[in-house]
């Protein structure tokens, strides 16, 4: 495999086949190319997408290094988010739909790092409601079987993946190492996987490739490049089903009607997430929609329209009491 005539072929805007890029991301996780390349092909596919052929092969290589991670058993499938951003503008509002989910016995998996890169990140916040990241394989799966929530840092993922993003972040860009874990069929046919697109742009090359790889997920432009829909406008959402999508809600032109929202920082995120959840305080209109569609795609509700009635009415499940399972906001460590 010639590392510069790749470079030079994805920078050209050509595509790349399945076999070749199966083979160059399997080089990526493995560390077997050189830093200087290493670089080079980041840089490259932050500029140009290599096509839908490219990222099946991507991801089929990452595929192949994931762990044995097991989905709970049950009628439900385990939605699996991820989390590797740091958001600044916005609190951080992936707990908050993993408690909500939760609260209707829907396992959550979150993966994702654990800074943030000078904004807030799901880790810490989750880390002020008393979910504390996962040390191994077993944990993550005993605390999906046993609590119905788990969080797996990106380097028990994948440390190929953790080492791409580390130096993603001292090159100061974002890439496809985002976008690929953004995808990653972490749980398989058991589980819905939320990909948030971090743009309008790449909507349709990203609802393409879910489309190519099956199962079922569902795509939004996420907050800030997360998983969960900006609180104050919602974005278009596609759900993937069986390799067919479909658009079940689209963006709103205008601000919503806004829930009292607190500060970004992840003490008051978490503080605030924990009073909603114990008091059953008004939801943002984007939640409640992004939660109706989980409900729906993890096989809670029968059709769609069920699910929204039952977010509109509430939004809240039995369990909704935050941290049954978990240690109490501050307790754990203290």
């Amino acid at each position: 495999m010639s590392y510069a005539t790749l470079i030079r072929q994805i920078e050209a805007g050509e595509s790349l086949g399945f076999a070749e890029a199966r083979a160059l991301g399997a080089a990526l996780l493995d560390g077997g190319v050189p830093e200087l390349e290493t670089a080079a092909f980041l840089v490259a596919f932050n500029q140009h997408d290599p096509g839908t052929e490219a990222w099946l092969g991507l991801h089929a290589a990452l595929g192949e290094r994931l762990p044995d991670f097991v989905a709970p058993g049950g009628p439900f499938r385990t939605v699996v988010l991820p989390a590797y951003h740091g958001v600044r503008a916005h609190p951080h509002l992936t707990p908050l739909l993993a408690l909500l989910l939760r609260s209707f016995g829907i396992p959550v998996l979150i993966h994702g790092v654990l800074e943030g890169g000078g904004g807030t990140a799901a880790a810490y916040v989750l880390r002020e409601l008393g979910v504390m990241p996962c040390a191994h394989v077993a944990q993550v799966n005993a605390a999906l079987q046993e609590d119905g929530l788990a969080f797996a840092p990106v380097a028990l993922l994948s440390p190929g993946l953790a080492a791409l993003l580390a130096l993603r972040a001292r090159l100061g860009i974002d890439g496809w190492g985002t976008r690929l874990v953004g995808l990653a069929d972490v749980l398989g046919e058991r589980s819905v996987r939320v990909t948030p697109v971090a743009s309008d742009a790449e909507m349709p090359q990203m609802r393409a490739v879910a489309e190519a790889l099956g199962g079922h997920a569902i795509l939004l432009r996420g907050c800030e490049g997360e998983a969960f829909a900006d609180p104050l406008q919602r974005p278009d959402m596609v759900l993937v089903q069986d390799g067919r999508g479909q658009l079940v809600y689209e963006a709103q032109s205008g601000a919503a009607a806004s829930a009292r929202l607190p500060a970004p920082d992840a003490r008051a995120t978490g503080a605030w997430i924990d009073q909603v959840m114990r008091e059953h305080l008004p939801l943002p209109m984007p939640i409640r929609n992004q939660l109706a569609v989980c409900l729906y795609a993890a096989g809670y509700t029968e059709d769609l329209n069920q699910a929204r009635a039952i977010t509109a009415l509430d939004g809240f499940g039995r369990g909704a009491h935050p941290l049954s399972g978990h240690a109490g906001v501050g307790e754990r460590g203290a």
